[in-house]
């Protein structure tokens, strides 16, 4: 008693001494004393897990499949249909320049004309060696006729007059060849001469475009170019939103070395000259007819698997997990394939339910199906979707 009697008198020991006893009178008012709203709490859990509780109520849509384009989108660039270097193939300076770069032309208009020089007189020459050939030809087969010409004179007549015929031929391409035509339609897209350059043959004078029809080109991969069709209808969107339809006249037969991609080609009518080569946008080709729905985008999900699908309902109610490909996306969107030609999907409440569940379902005013445009480009296809949030399992 006396060892306890001098623990209390020091300060230290009697603050323990309340602190423990304190923390025994808690402990005990936990062990008497249950609080009501925790009993009410446990009471309704058991209530709830006994009845089960009512089912969940959802929205739901029926969709009927429809047939859609399925596109395969490539980046793009528009190039001309033809592009030529117009080169001399006659020394001399340059005379003339009639037509300006940028402007448009004819087959057959002329792009530069070399100085002519002495060419002119050099025909003239021939065109006169020729008519003096031609008049000594004719008397030596009259002389023939009467037995006063050997054979070899007249032989030697007959090769110059072929020579002096091949010389007049030489001597007017010589002076044809002094202007430089356009071989076809188009536009003078940038000349290499100016007026008093001296040219060479071989050199080049100008550039000339064949802008109509346009190519839109692209490289597709090789696991899409086997489902492209030569001749089909394609599409392209170019930079600010211009819309463009054409035919695919070309697929290559051999991969890029650097890409591996097939290169193709969709030639679009441009009769007015407004496109331009070198301009870049997307390039929309057809691989083919699938029975697809349409739906939100929102209401993909991914399962356990990481597999793409929706949430569905089967007739009696009950929600399945149905597994879907992503064909193709537009602004009105997405298109999936998987799905039966005719079923009932889950819109509103999707994320509160699971594979198995027996829910409520309001169901929703079938959507109206719009048909895309032709001249729409479709977008490509989702290889992944990711999800906002937690994933969740179907």
């Amino acid at each position: 008693m006396k060892i306890l009697v001098s623990l209390w008198q020091h300060r230290n020991y009697r603050v323990a001494a309340i602190v423990a006893l304190l923390a025994l009178l808690w402990l005990a008012s936990g062990l008497l004393f249950s609080p009501s709203g925790e009993d009410d709490a446990a009471q309704e859990t058991g209530a709830e897990s006994d009845t089960g509780g009512e089912p969940l109520r959802v929205r739901a849509r029926i969709l009927e499949a429809r047939p859609y384009t399925s596109r395969a989108l490539v980046n793009a660039h528009t190039e001309a249909n033809r592009s030529v270097r117009l080169k001399a193939e006659q020394d001399g300076a340059i005379a003339a320049l009639p037509v300006a770069e940028g402007r448009s032309v004819r087959k057959g208009d002329v792009i530069c004309e070399i100085d002519p020089e002495d060419r002119p007189e050099q025909l003239e020459r021939a065109r006169a060696a020729l008519r003096k050939a031609e008049l000594d030809f004719k008397g030596g087969r009259r002389l023939e006729q009467k037995g006063l010409q050997s054979d070899t004179a007249m032989a030697e007549r007959e090769l110059a007059l072929a020579d002096a015929r091949a010389e007049l031929e030489r001597a007017r391409v010589a002076v044809e060849k002094l202007k430089i035509r356009a071989p076809f339609d188009g536009v003078v897209n940038r000349r290499a001469v100016e007026l008093g350059d001296f040219i060479r043959r071989g050199e080049e004078c100008a550039t000339l475009l064949d802008l109509d029809p346009l190519l839109v080109v692209g490289e597709v991969s090789e696991t899409r170019v086997g489902d492209l069709t030569l001749g089909g209808s394609a599409s392209a969107e170019l930079q600010r939103g211009r819309r463009v339809t054409g035919r695919l006249r070309y697929i290559s037969q051999q991969a890029s070395d650097t890409t591996r991609a097939y290169r193709v080609e969709v030639a679009v009518e441009n009769p007015r000259g407004e496109l331009r080569g070198g301009i870049s946008g997307r390039l929309a080709l057809p691989i083919g007819e699938v029975m697809a729905h349409r739906i939100n985008s929102s209401l993909l999900t991914l399962d356990d698997r990481g597999e793409l699908g929706v949430r569905i309902l089967d007739g009696a109610n009950r929600v399945r997990f149905a597994n879907v490909e992503l064909v193709g996306e537009g602004d009105d969107g997405v298109r999936v394939s998987g799905l039966p030609d005719r079923v009932t999907l889950i819109t509103v409440g999707q994320e509160y339910v699971s594979a198995g569940e027996t829910v409520v379902a309001e169901m929703e005013a079938p959507a109206r199906e719009l048909s895309p445009p032709e001249d729409a480009v479709a977008q490509p296809a989702l290889e992944k979707v990711r999800l906002p949030g937690k994933g969740e399992t179907p």
